[in-house]
């Protein structure tokens, strides 16, 4: 038994520099999303309310800032990315 202890000990101390390494890269992840978010509800469509004149609702774009602000960041990234390329958009710097 004190060595499954020290074991467990050895695991907490390794892998508390990794946990608040992840929780960083969380805490950038939904940084980098929300300016995402600002960008395409500002230029490319609107997170509530009737779409702009002249603007189709995009589906695809509405559930990335949901997710965005539901906090899962690593799913919403990748499309608010490439719809902002795609409408020919340079995306902020990730930091």
């Amino acid at each position: 038994m004190p060595r499954m202890t020290g074991l467990l000990a050895a695991a907490a101390v390794l892998g508390g520099p990794m946990a608040a390494q992840a929780e960083n890269a969380s805490a950038a992840d939904q940084r980098y999303c929300a300016q995402l978010s600002d960008l395409y509800v500002r230029y490319l469509g609107r997170a509530e309310g009737p779409p702009r004149t002249g603007v189709t609702p995009d589906v695809d774009g509405g559930v990335a800032l949901a997710k965005c602000r539901e906090g899962q960041p690593a799913e919403a990234i990748p499309v608010l990315e490439r719809k902002l390329r795609d409408a020919g958009f340079s995306l902020p710097p990730r930091g």
